[in-house]
């Protein structure tokens, strides 16, 4: 796991380096996580956080933005400034939105900074 999150922060920190140069960052990042607070997402990315901090030289404000199956905080991420202070923390539902008429966005919308985890969804009976 140590890996993982070694791994997820140092792309975070790339990425954010190359992009916006030695001024970043300048202000606080908001995290925003796509479900309540003590799922699984939320508990990742809290746990993820620290590391990002240290590597960014910066603080990272999480924020749980809940309803509509993680949509609404899809929106409010796509829609608002594209400057490197927001992080959109999410799972694979929003591959989903179009199909099921929760909104016009879905991953395609967004830059992927780093896959923290895959998962196989499986159906048994």
């Amino acid at each position: 796991m140590k890996h993982i999150i070694l791994g997820a922060v140092s792309a975070l920190a790339i990425t954010v380096t190359g992009a916006l140069a030695q001024d970043y960052p300048s202000k606080e990042i908001a995290g925003i996580i796509q479900w309540g607070a003590g799922g699984s997402t939320d508990t990742v990315m809290r746990a993820v956080t620290p590391h990002a901090e240290k590597v960014l030289n910066g603080t990272v404000v999480m924020q749980n933005v809940t309803g509509g199956v993680g949509a609404i905080a899809l929106n409010q991420v796509a829609d608002g400034d594209a400057d490197g202070y927001t992080l959109l923390m999410g799972a694979e539902n929003p591959l989903l939105y179009k199909v099921m008429g929760l909104g016009d966005k879905d991953y395609s919308d967004f830059i992927p900074v780093n896959v923290l985890a895959r998962g196989t969804p499986i159906l048994v009976a």
